[in-house]
C-alpha cells in the first residue's frame, strides 16, 4: 500500500512539474543547467527517480562496478545501441518523462531502453551509468556510459558508432554512480 502511494505522489509531482509554467527546468537541458555544480554527490534527477519508482528491476544495483571488456562485450554494446538507434523515432517530447521501449522518444528515451537491454543481455547494471552533458552548442543532452576494464565507452542517439567518453567532445554536467539513484556533479 505505501508503495502505490508514494508512486502516485511520485506521479503527481511529475505531472505538476511537466505541466507548470517551469516545466523546462525539468527538461534535460534545463536538467543541465541547472545540475554544473561541480563534483557534489545528489539524488538522481527526478524523471530518473521516478523511472526507479515504475521500473524497481531496472535500478537495482549489481556487485560489479566495471565489466571486463571482450570482443563479445563490444559486439553487444554495438548491436544494442545500432538496434535501439533504429527503433526509435527521435522526437521532443512536451513532458520529460524516462521511458523504455517507445516507438517515438527523446535522447533520455533512448538511455533507458539502451540500459535496460544492456542488462538484460547480461552487462552488470552498475557498470551502467546514465549522464546528463551539454554538447558543443550548449543543448543538455542524455547519453548512456558502459564502463570497461577499456574504458568508458558512450552510447548516444546522435552518433551512428559508439566511443570512448573522452571523444564525444561533450561537457559532462552529471552522471549517475553505480547506484542510479545516486549521481555526481
Amino acid at each position: 500500500m505505501m508503495k502505490k502511494t508514494l508512486m502516485v505522489l511520485a506521479t503527481m509531482l511529475a505531472v505538476g512539474a511537466a505541466t507548470a509554467p517551469q516545466a523546462s527546468a525539468f527538461q534535460i537541458g534545463g536538467l543541465a543547467r541547472q545540475l554544473d555544480l561541480g563534483g557534489a554527490r545528489t539524488n538522481a534527477p527526478l524523471q530518473m527517480q521516478l523511472f526507479c519508482l515504475q521500473n524497481p528491476r531496472d535500478c537495482k544495483p549489481s556487485k560489479a562496478k566495471v565489466v571486463t571488456y571482450s570482443a563479445e562485450v563490444e559486439r553487444t554494446i554495438r548491436r544494442i545501441n545500432d538496434a535501439v538507434n533504429r527503433e526509435i523515432k527521435p522526437t521532443r517530447e512536451k513532458r520529460d518523462i524516462w521511458s523504455v521501449n517507445v516507438k517515438k522518444g527523446d535522447c533520455d528515451d533512448y538511455v533507458m531502453t539502451k540500459r535496460q537491454r544492456l542488462i538484460r543481455a547480461g552487462i552488470p547494471a552498475s557498470a551502467l551509468r546514465v549522464a546528463v552533458v551539454r554538447t558543443r552548442m550548449g543543448e543538455g543532452h542524455a547519453v548512456l556510459i558502459v564502463k570497461t576494464t577499456a574504458g568508458e565507452f558512450v552510447l548516444d542517439n546522435l552518433r551512428r558508432t559508439v566511443v570512448k567518453r573522452h571523444a564525444t567532445n561533450y561537457s559532462y554536467v552529471s552522471v549517475s554512480s553505480g547506484n542510479p539513484l545516486k549521481w555526481t556533479r
